[in-house]
């Protein structure tokens, strides 16, 4: 199983593959080091996030949004075009070309388990197994959110709180 991760001290992503057995992740960027939660996998299955612990975790289709999203885009224009043209018959055939175009994509395409707190990427065998994790969960991925956001808004206090009190220790 592979992990794609975010480094928390400079935000490089990484990969780390195979995790069963890597007990510790080094960045690429910073160097900074950070020990893999052990009890995250047995047997080879995914049971909680190796990067961060929690046992939050959701699937997607391993595939860019962005590019799926103009796949969309460029057969509704292609489709009104034809039926401005008044050929109706070439613009339902153009819906139905991207809609199968989109079908086949949807069971080719692999899933990804990712994690809620960290967004760590979990790929290969294991990573989802029978079925555990399931699809996102708004309410759940709006918990975390808020829970980055406010770590972020403690990081910027601490830091502001710091750079004021360092003229004063140096006077």
């Amino acid at each position: 199983m592979e992990l794609t991760y975010q480094c928390p001290n400079c935000s490089a992503v990484g990969e780390a593959s195979p995790i069963e057995s890597i007990p510790s992740v080094t960045c690429g960027g910073c160097s900074l080091k950070r020990e893999m939660h052990s009890g995250s996998s047995e047997n080879g299955e995914l049971k909680s996030c190796a990067w961060c612990g929690t046992e939050d975790l959701y699937i997607q289709k391993d595939f860019p949004q962005g590019l799926g999203l103009l796949i969309v885009v460029v057969g509704f224009a292609i489709s009104t075009v034809f039926w401005y043209y008044e050929m109706p018959l070439l613009t339902y055939m153009v819906l139905l070309a991207s809609a199968l175009l989109d079908m086949a994509l949807f069971y080719r395409v692999p899933d990804v388990t990712i994690c809620y707190r960290c967004l760590g990427q979990y790929r290969g065998i294991g990573s989802n197994p029978a079925g555990r994790f399931q699809m996102f969960d708004l309410a759940v991925g709006e918990r975390y959110r808020q829970e980055r956001l406010r770590a972020e808004q403690l990081r910027e206090e601490r830091a502001a709180a710091e750079a004021a009190s360092s003229p004063e220790k140096a006077g």
